[in-house]
Parts: structure tokens; sequence; C-alpha cells
């Protein structure tokens, strides 16, 4: 190096002048602060990952990604929980066929495992899901809104959820998390119901400018006879099982393939011996009751003797015979005429049915109104009956409680205005029936049959006129009390209600899949999410 340059050099250097021992220092004092420079940094950045895998694991991101996108709508994770999350509760309490507290996609719908539960209801929520979207836009298009009472409506069931929440021990926002998902929140879940509200409101608008003509219902009758007719009959069943014995050491021994044939053989001889007697009498109705407890198992023999009508069936559906596969479509042959009986072989042994009668049941149905009071529970369970819960029972004293309020609410509806409405007000405000509270305590098109024997025989007993009222006991468990009853009106027969509304449901099925079709579904990453 020239000396000039060693000379710059030096100059430039901030550490000359320094002893060997002061560089050494100087260095390692740099060291230090670079290394914690270098742990800022770090630190920094982790802190910062903490805080985007924290946001990650609160559904920060996923909530707001697009799940599926139907007809320019896009709707959320928690959209689509919103959906799915209520079939998988509608269908646990109807079938209990899964466990909705494991994973859905490792439990199956069929034994060979071709459609997980949570393939299912995925895709019937992408379905409810295009049609929800094809009714929005059809409603937007009109500029169709919810009125100020709807959205009182919706703003209730937001209240009730609230209240759900606290007598569980959430927090509103925690108890919508663990319905409907993680990803559900308070805002979410209010714009999830009024959606739902607008699609009711809106189907139920065009459903209201469906009609139905007596020739279409005519027509649809002479199609499906069968179905909508009803039956009477007569049947038993004489069992072919052969019994099992026991060993010498008292285990069980099942019948051996012969001993099963020869009981299943004796069971026709026995069948065909009751068909051909019969056959052979003038009233073929009274014999077969007369005949019935000689041909059925031991076990039974007792409920034939006692009730000589314990084997007819009268005013059953057409419909509901289709899925009695063994003697159903025997029953609804148009061929068939009364008096006609056969032996029908079915599981286990064969049944004797015998056609009495088929016919259109033109019987009207009634819409009425009523009041229940229940009576109050005031008793603890006596742990010395085993029998009867007290607790759940009433007293004499409430029953009699019940009564009176009974009553002394039909004596405010008569010295009042004595209408329809004005019952409707007494329900809303005094009724223990949850069912028809919110409605005027309206029960619509209830057909002979429907309601228990009390209340069933007073509207289906007289001839009642539109305002007439009653007093009616129920004894049933768990509904003991006192009903005030008004009558309303007559109404259709239930078939041809049954046909009319097939009609209006079959034209607003035309109308949904009209809007439907052609409307592009876009399955977005947000819809891992779901489930």
């Amino acid at each position: 190096m020239s000396a000039s340059r060693e000379k710059k050099q030096r100059q430039n250097d901030p550490n000359q002048g320094l002893s060997q021992k002061q560089r050494k220092e100087l260095e390692e004092q740099k060291a230090a602060k670079h290394k914690a420079i270098l742990y800022t940094v770090i630190g920094i950045v982790v802190a910062a990952l903490v805080v985007v895998l924290l946001v990650w694991h609160s559904g920060f991101f996923q909530s707001r990604t697009t799940a599926v996108s139907v007809g320019g709508r896009d709707y959320s994770p928690a959209d689509v929980e919103y959906y799915y999350r209520s079939l998988v509760q509608y269908e646990y309490y109807q079938t209990y066929a899964f466990d909705p507290q494991s994973d859905l996609r490792t439990q199956y719908v069929d034994a060979n495992q071709t459609q997980s539960y949570h393939d299912k209801f995925l895709q019937t929520t992408l379905e409810t899901l295009t049609e929800v979207a094809a009714v929005e836009n059809a409603a937007e298009a009109e500029g169709f809104t919810l009125t100020q009472e709807e959205l009182d409506h919706v703003a209730a069931s937001v209240n009730t959820m609230k209240e759900n929440a606290s007598s569980n021990g959430y927090t509103y926002a925690t108890y919508l998390k663990a319905v409907f998902g993680p990803y559900m929140t308070p805002s979410r879940y209010e714009t999830c119901m009024k959606r739902a509200a607008l699609v009711n409101s809106y189907t139920a608008k065009i459903s209201d400018s469906f009609a139905v003509s007596d020739e279409e219902i005519q027509t649809y009758y002479e199609a499906h006879a069968a179905e909508l007719d009803s039956y009477d009959y007569r049947y038993l069943f004489i069992s072919g099982t052969a019994p099992s014995g026991t060993d010498s050491e008292g285990n069980t021994v099942e019948a051996t393939e012969e001993e099963k044939a020869a009981a299943l053989a004796a069971a026709k001889v026995k069948a065909d011996e009751l068909v051909s007697k019969v056959s052979a009498a003038d009233d073929r109705s009274a014999a077969f009751a007369e005949l019935a407890p000689d041909y059925v198992a031991e076990s039974s023999r007792a409920s034939y003797e006692s009730d000589p009508d314990y084997s007819l069936r009268t005013g059953t559906s057409g419909s509901s015979l289709s899925s009695y596969s063994t003697y159903g479509s025997w029953l609804t042959d148009a061929d068939r005429k009364a008096g006609d009986v056969e032996v029908i072989e079915g599981s286990g042994g064969y049944y004797v049915v015998l056609f009495l009668d088929r016919y259109l049941d033109e019987t009207p149905t009634a819409d009425i109104r009523h009041i229940l009071i229940k009576a109050e529970l005031t008793q603890e369970d006596d742990a010395a009956t085993s029998d009867v819960d007290e607790s759940a029972v009433p007293t004499q004293e409430a029953l009699d409680a019940a009564k009176a309020e009974a009553e002394d609410l039909l004596a405010q509806w008569e010295s009042g205005e004595r209408t329809a409405e004005s019952f409707g007000a007494l329900a809303e405000a005094h009724s223990d029936d949850t069912g028809s509270n919110t409605n005027g305590g309206l029960y619509e098109a209830v057909y002979d049959g429907q309601m228990f024997a009390g209340f069933n025989d007073w509207i289906f007993n007289d001839e009642h006129t539109q305002g007439d009222t009653g007093l009616i006991e129920n004894t049933q468990s768990g509904q003991q009390g006192w009903h005030v009853i008004y009558f309303q009106s007559w109404n259709d027969p239930k078939w041809t209600i049954s046909v009319r509304n097939t009609l209006l449901n079959d034209q607003l099925t035309a109308w949904v899949n009209g809007l439907t079709e052609g409307l592009e579904v876009v399955e977005g990453s947000g819809l891992s999410y779901v489930g």
C-alpha cells in the first residue's frame, strides 16, 4: 500500500488512536449491538406471526372468504353453516342415525360408505342456497321487502336466541358459535334470519297467487284414486316361527331348518283354514271377529276375545297402505270387492286379510280455535310409589283452578264482541298451547281422529255452526287441564285439501325451478370451512 493511501485510510478510520484493547472492546460492543438489533427484528416478526395465527384461529380470515356464489350472490361460511347446521339438527332429531358431535365426514349414509353425512348435508345445503339466491333475486327485482311486523318477528327470534344463550350459561356470541359454527356472529345471524324471513315471505306471496280449480282436483283424484280412497278391512297375523329350545345345560338351541319349514307350513294350513271358514259364512266380518282368537298367538288371544273389533281397521288411507307392501297392494287393487279374503305371506308367517269397503271419505274438516289452561303442578314425587310420578300429576285443586280460569275466559269472551278475532286475542294472551298461542289459537282443517277423544268428539259429534263454544277437560299426561273451544267453520274434506296442497306445491316447485334454471353455482375456498 502506498504511503499516501495508508495515510488517507488512517484519516478515515474512526478508531485511530485507540489501543489494541480499546479496539477489541469496541468490536465486542458493535457485535452485541448487531445481535440486539437482530433479536429485535426477529421478535417483531414472531409477534406478527403470533397475531396472524391468533386472528386465523379466531376465524377472522375464514369468515371473510366466499364459500359459494350463486346467481351473483356471495355466501360466507357462516351463511352456509346456517342452513347446514339446521339440516343436521333436523335430521338428527328425526332419525338419530348419526352422531352430530363427531366428524360427519367419517360417518356414512349407506353401508357401502358411498356418501358421508357431511357430503349429504352439504349437497342439500347448496341446493337450498340455490333456491334461496333465486328467490332473493326475484324479490329484489320486484322491490319486495319485509314489513315492519316481519322485522319485529325477526327481532323477537333474535331475542329468543339471546334468552336461550343466557339460560344455558353462554354469552350470546358464544352460543351462536356453538349452534351455528365458529364463524357465526350476532350481525351475521341477524342477516341470515332476515334473509330467511324475506325468502319465506316472498314465497308465500307468490304461492297465494296460485289457484287450483275443482276440475284439476277431480282429474288428480281419478289418476290417484287408490292412494286417496279410504279402506275398511280386518286382518290378523299367524306366526310361522319355530320356537327355540334349550339343551341339558340350559343353553338356547335354535330351531333347525326342518323345524322352521314345518312351523311355516303349519301356519299356512291354519291361515287357509281360517279363510275357508270365513268364506263359508254369511256375515264374513262377524265370522272373522269370532274366529280370530283361535288363530292368533296365545299372547294376543285375550285382546281379540275382549274386543270383537280388535282386528278391524277403518278409514285407512290408500297412501298409508302403500307402506304395507305385504298386503297393501292387495287391498288397493281396483278389482277388489267386499268380502274378498286372502292369505298373504309375510315375514315369519301369514296374514289373513278380509276386504270390507273402499270409498272416498267426504267427511268435512273443521277450523277451530282453542285456549288451553294447563293445571299447575305443585306436588313433589313420592319416593314410596314407583308406578306414578306425582310431580307430573296435578292435584284436584289445581284442576279445579284450571277449569275456573277457563270458565272465566269463556265468560270474558261472551261479554265482549263474541268474534273469532276477540277469541284469538284471548288465546294469544292466555293459552298454554305453544303450537297455537301465537296465531290466535287457530287450527285449520282438523280432521276426524286428529285430536284426543274428548276434543275430537266435541268437534265431530255435533252439528256446529260458527261461534259455537265449549269447555273440554284434557286428561292426557303432560297436558292435564281445560280447553275453551271456539268453532270457526267447516272446511273441505281431508282428501280435497291434500290434493289442492299437492297441486299448489307443484306450481310453487315449477316457479322455483324456473328461477333456478341457468343459475351458476361457484364453490369458493370458504366451502372447506363448512362442517
